[in-house]
């Protein structure tokens, strides 16, 4: 996975990244853990089983699993789309609040 796409992806969504693991001789594995707003979520690219894998912190060392998608068929391109998708929903709630706040202000 190059790093700097998924890097760039991120950052887009506006997370940090903490951690990036790429084990590609593992047949294509690699894991990245990212933050926002105080909340750590893991995606893990699990390719010899062909799965990508979304998951929160919920304790230490501890994850919740969010969703799960087969990335066989998916090109790097996909991956990062599909980790920038994720992140995304992941804000839309506390956009949302923001949004709601913001109305309450104005009346």
């Amino acid at each position: 996975m190059p790093f700097a796409d998924l890097q760039n992806a991120i950052k887009r969504a506006g997370f940090s990244v903490i951690e990036f693991s790429d084990q590609r001789a593992f047949f294509g594995c690699w894991s990245l853990n990212v933050e926002s707003q105080g909340t750590t979520y893991l995606i893990v690219n699990e390719g010899r089983e062909g799965w990508m894998m979304f998951y929160r912190a919920s304790a230490v060392d501890a994850f919740t699993e969010l969703d799960k998608k087969e990335s066989a068929w998916m090109d790097d391109a996909d991956k990062v789309a599909q980790c920038l998708t994720w992140l995304s929903d992941c804000l839309c709630p506390t956009k949302r609040q923001n949004s709601e706040k913001q109305k309450k202000q104005e009346k």
